[in-house]
């Protein structure tokens, strides 16, 4: 008792002594240091010098996930740092225009929002929006203490705060895009580009015509082209890998036992009962009648009380089931991730309703179009003036839906498609499974009013199935095997020897994954997320041809780093694939350059046994369907051209050409070319990513999250 006593007065110290032994087992001695000097442990990020604490950024991210069910954490944080970084650009740019979005701003907002204002909890006797009644909610919420209710307050928040975001968001780009101006002259101009009409003759040299395999390309030819193209090949640091997966999966003999587990379920037996110091007959499968208790105690399913049908289940195992009778059972078989074994409970016709409606909603009813402004009175009025109508011999009930029904259905004339009972809102099932095929009635629900018409009527066999369902998961033996199989392979590799000539060896697939960010979780070939792997590759001490073993759902990977690039210019190793073909194609732009610059046209088109085509009639805003049509390179040169003149080596995206313009006509001179402006004034301010990308690379952002 005194040892118990001591180590409950050292409670705290004995926590932290195993918090760190974790964290030492996990971490390398690097990571434990660099914890421990850094400074940056209570933010995740810096923007434009304004910090994000990491109570801010977790908080954001619980509220975030609680909207989003099935979102994952790594997702969850790329999602809140984007949001939290357009908020922070947006914010700092309006504080310096001296302009603020403040609490009147966003209440404002917040009660002209449709979802609100058409919420029947704020809606007073009158039906009409109440602000006093969202002003209490929104007091309760704040004052429920509960942890739901604290999980609900921060979904508030964070409702609140992308209400602000909008607002500064659209205050900002409003602000600057009043500010873009497009000159009379500039609409001369585009108007000029669309209506100056140029006819010339051309020779082409086609790339094709000259084999990329008699190019030769050097690595310093792929470097002078990065260096001459900084921009385009500016990157991000990244990391490829190779790798090796070792599913953990259950072998044949893992799953006979399983099958033997689930057959011993069949019959009664007699066992030992502690409770009752005697033995007790443990009631099986085939008699009991106690389905609910049976399945929560055998099966890794719960009971479903539901009806099954043919069409629903595996074909391979529909026939089977559906030739029983009932108190049968069928299996073991094989279903998804599980083994199961299924009895037949009950069998019976289960009726089906293939019906039709027209939905005539009113304001403040379930999901009504904000649109929608006829009030409860007049929509039930409008609904029984349709009854009336589509009761008419003669009168076609889908068109009808067409032209005045409300709901999402109406498209396809109110045809809703064959459902079974309990599918649809209460009012309107009781009605269709009451009635005959043919009928037609007016039903009211929470969505509105509808007319139905029950279009047809058939029963189908139902099974009710009591299953026993046994995940499939490897023996300890068979983990054990993977494992070692798995360790050996690593091992091996970490001693020197071939990756690839070891999985080759060993008939073990190969996959890769290139061009690995960061802040990546997911890698291609491998199911859920795993960042811990691309957290292992970008290790300042990480080497290429560094591997390690890894840990991951249902498998091992077997990893090995087989390259690095560094931020900034792409290096020429990585790049030769994107950049060799554009080093073929100028290279061959060279050899026809200097083949086009002696003779005229016609001289040309001879001397490479070649033709002189015409271009026809073009403009630069509007070319002709031909070859040159596609070419700006050659409108362009065209556009600048004196009549007569010849331009020789204009390099196209197909080869290389020399022009000679024909003719070129001018459009005639307008009083006004506002039309013009204005269509280039529309096609600037509709661009708001040009903005937003424009602030984002002036900032200056901090990522720590890593």
């Amino acid at each position: 008792m005194a040892v118990l006593s001591k180590i409950r007065d050292r409670s705290l110290f004995l926590i932290i002594i195993i918090g760190m032994a974790l964290f030492a087992f996990v971490a390398s001695p690097k990571d434990i240091v660099n914890f421990f000097k850094s400074d940056k442990t209570n933010f995740v990020g810096s923007i434009n010098g304004e910090d994000i604490s990491r109570e801010e950024f977790t908080t954001q991210i619980k509220a975030f996930k609680s909207q989003r069910s099935t979102i994952n954490d790594s997702q969850a944080s790329k999602a809140v740092w984007d949001n939290l970084t357009s908020e922070k650009i947006y914010s700092s740019q309006l504080y310096k225009a001296g302009i603020v979005v403040g609490e009147k701003d966003i209440w404002e907002a917040l009660i002209n929002d449709n979802s609100i204002k058409n919420n029947a909890q704020f809606q007073n006797e009158a039906g009409l929006f109440d602000e006093e009644s969202l002003k209490a909610y929104i007091a309760d919420l704040q004052e429920d203490s509960s942890e739901n209710g604290k999980t609900r307050w921060a979904s508030w928040i964070g409702y609140e705060r992308s209400l602000k975001q909008n607002l500064e968001r659209n205050a900002y780009l409003n602000l600057v895009k009043s500010g873009i101006g497009v000159s009379s002259e500039e609409g001369k101009q585009n108007y000029e580009l669309n209506n100056t009409n140029l006819s010339g003759k051309y020779v082409f040299l086609p790339y094709y015509t000259i084999p990329d395999s008699t190019i030769t390309v050097s690595d310093s030819d792929i470097e002078a082209y990065i260096n001459t193209h900084k921009n385009d090949y500016q990157v991000k640091a990244s990391r490829d890998l190779q790798y090796v997966i070792f599913d953990l999966l259950a072998s044949e003999e893992d799953k006979e036992l399983i099958k033997k587990e689930l057959t011993n379920l069949f019959e009664d037996k007699e066992e030992y009962s502690n409770a009752a110091k005697a033995n007790v007959t443990v009631i099986g499968l085939k008699n009991t009648e106690d389905y609910v208790n049976f399945i929560s105690e055998n099966s890794d399913t719960p009971f479903n009380d539901q009806f099954v049908f043919k069409n629903t289940l595996n074909p391979q195992i529909a026939d089977s089931l559906f030739n029983l009778k009932v108190g049968a059972i069928y299996g073991p078989y094989e279903e998804g991730e599980y083994l199961k074994v299924s009895k037949i409970i009950e069998s019976k016709d289960v009726p089906s309703v293939k019906a039709s409606h027209i939905l005539v909603a009113y304001e403040g009813a379930m999901r009504a179009n904000p649109e929608i402004k006829r009030t409860k009175e007049e929509a039930e009025i409008e609904a029984n003036k349709i009854l009336k109508t589509v009761k008419k011999r003669g009168v076609d009930f889908a068109a009808e839906a067409k032209i005045s029904s409300d709901g999402p259905s109406a498209t396809k004339g109110g045809d809703l498609g064959w459902f079974k009972e309990g599918r649809m809102t209460p009012k309107f099932n009781d009605w269709v499974f009451s009635h005959k095929k043919n009928d037609i009635g007016l039903v009211e629900t929470e969505f509105g009013f509808h007319i139905i018409k029950n279009v047809d009527l058939k029963s189908e066999k139902g099974l009710k199935l009591a299953s026993v369902s046994k995940i499939v998961l490897p023996s300890e033996q068979t983990e054990n095997r993977v494992f070692i199989e798995a360790e050996t392979f690593a091992a091996n590799i970490a001693k020197g020897q071939d990756f690839t000539e070891l999985a080759n060896e060993n008939k073990y697939t190969i996959k890769n994954a290139q061009k690995l960010g960061r802040k990546e979780d997911k890698i291609p070939g491998l199911k859920g997320n795993n960042p811990s792997l691309v957290y292992w590759s970008f290790d300042e001490d990480r080497e290429i041809g560094n591997s390690k073993r890894f840990d991951i759902d249902k498998a091992y990977v077997v990893a090995q780093l087989t390259n690095k690039e560094a931020e900034g210019l792409q290096s020429v190793k990585s790049a030769t694939t994107l950049v060799r073909p554009k080093v073929i194609i100028d290279k061959k732009a060279e050899i026809f350059t200097k083949k086009l610059q002696e003779g005229s046209l016609d001289e040309i088109a001879e001397r490479e046994e070649i033709r002189v085509q015409k271009t026809g009639d073009v403009s630069f805003n509007n070319p002709s369907s031909s070859a040159i049509g596609r070419e700006k390179a050659v409108l362009g040169t065209l556009l600048a051209m004196k009549e007569g003149e010849i331009v020789r080596g204009i390099k196209g995206n197909n080869g290389v050409y020399a022009l000679e313009l024909v003719k070129k006509t001018s459009p005639k001179e307008l009083e006004s070319y506002e039309p013009y402006r204005l269509e280039l004034v529309k096609a600037v301010k509709k661009d708001n990513n040009t903005i937003f990308n424009a602030l984002k690379e002036a900032s200056e952002i901090e990522d720590y999250r890593n």
